[in-house]
């Protein structure tokens, strides 16, 4: 393979991220002048290439959003009879937040919204989420559950386990789930999920549910932001076809109501107990009161998960205790 052609390789599986020409020339063997040479010829037949001073070259590729017509096509062909006839999906460039958005169709039976970006998208406890254009996929799915308000957690973890299980379908690669709302890969969260219930006032029954998901498919050129880096990842090194965005929504629409069509049987259970990050584990948790002050920290180990959903924890003391809410983290004890 010439000169070139391995620079183009190399260029192509790292798309979402700058190489120097130092880098390139020590993994390929060759002089920066060849990497040089490699690049104008690169160039002169069209391929766009960014080159920014004390950072090295990067290929440009545009991300492509969902395409509607895609994900009905992928729903059609992988699960036909599992999704509700009267489903309505829409597929935004840009909207503030999906959650958010998806409250114009509320008196659908079901809604689906999807974004290739969000302005102000939004996590647990009011905090923002960052969700920038052309690396990930946003969406919200809207459903009106005859289900108790208590029971409101099953959704998330419904749709916890339709995402690992539909990123294994379209990308062959396995995750975790880390109670209760967030999805990683190799030690980094790539997706999280936030869900909000509207409840009856006059008998406690759920009247709609909406689950927003944000999947980081690829890590930003410049990096996640500080306050997050250490801990968000991205699924895939670089981009691969235009299609994947849709695939993959698809398959996560058609696994969370393959799941949601028959939950009354707590199948998806076992697997998202299988797929835990944090059993085994020792884990500091962290308890909020209504207005999100911060309570008390402790340590606990994590014994395990139940059939409701709720993490199983013993504390240093010896105690025991089953959380239904909370956050925790995993620390080195």
């Amino acid at each position: 393979m010439s000169t070139k052609n391995k620079v183009l390789e190399l260029l192509n599986n790292n798309c979402n991220r700058f190489l120097s020409g130092q880098q390139m020339a020590e993994e390929l063997y060759v002089t920066r002048a060849a990497i040089w040479k490699a690049i104008k010829s690169l160039e002169s037949e069209g391929y766009p290439i960014e080159a920014v001073t004390n950072r090295g070259y990067r290929l440009k590729r545009e991300f492509n959003i969902p395409k509607k017509d895609e994900i009905i096509l992928y729903l059609q062909e992988n699960y036909a009879g599992l999704i509700p006839d009267n489903i309505n999906i829409n597929v935004f460039d840009e909207v503030e937040s999906t959650n958010d958005s998806i409250r114009t169709w509320i008196n659908d039976e079901v809604c689906v919204v999807i974004a290739g970006s969000q302005t102000k998208g939004r996590g647990r406890r009011g905090r923002s989420f960052f969700s920038p254009n052309g690396t990930g996929i946003y969406m919200s799915v809207l459903v009106h559950p005859d289900i108790p308000v208590s029971k409101a957690t099953a959704l998330t973890c419904i749709m916890a386990v339709a995402i690992c299980r539909a990123i294994k379908e379209v990308t062959g690669i396995d995750t975790q789930i880390k109670w209760v709302n967030d999805i990683y890969y190799k030690g980094k969260k790539i997706a999280g999920i936030l869900t909000e219930a509207v409840t009856s006032i006059e008998d406690g029954s759920v009247s709609y549910v909406i689950m927003g998901a944000g999947i980081n498919l690829y890590e930003p050129v410049e990096g996640f932001p500080a306050d997050i880096k250490d801990v968000a990842g991205a699924l895939l090194n670089s981009q691969s076809d235009e299609g994947l965005g849709s695939r993959l929504c698809g398959a996560i629409i058609g696994s969370f109501f393959e799941i949601y069509n028959n939950m009354s049987e707590f199948g998806y259970i076992e697997e998202y107990k299988r797929r835990s990050l944090l059993t085994g584990n020792y884990v500091k948790v962290m308890q909020y009161g209504a207005d999100n002050e911060k309570l008390c920290n402790s340590y606990a180990y994590v014994e395990g998960i139940d059939d409701e959903c709720r993490l199983l924890v013993r504390y240093d003391d010896g105690t025991t205790e089953k959380l239904s809410t909370g956050e925790v983290s995993v620390v080195k004890y």
